[in-house]
């Protein structure tokens, strides 16, 4: 996505967002980012913060 903005707002609008680097996808679940690898069920708490364009430039939803 081009902005960290961009990625905030299209996950408070409740989008899965896909490293394309990673596959991971990631998601807002009660107002923490969580992720999960592929279509797997379970959620995890997500380490990752959007601090440095890299976090956010690669991903897609």
């Amino acid at each position: 996505m081009e902005t960290r903005e961009a990625v905030l707002n299209a996950l408070q609008e409740g989008k899965k967002l896909t490293s394309s680097v990673t596959e991971l996808q990631y998601m807002l679940i009660d107002g923490k980012l969580h992720s999960r690898r592929g279509e797997r069920n379970e959620w995890q708490l997500s380490g990752l913060d959007f601090d440095n364009p890299a976090s956010w430039l690669n991903l897609r939803d």
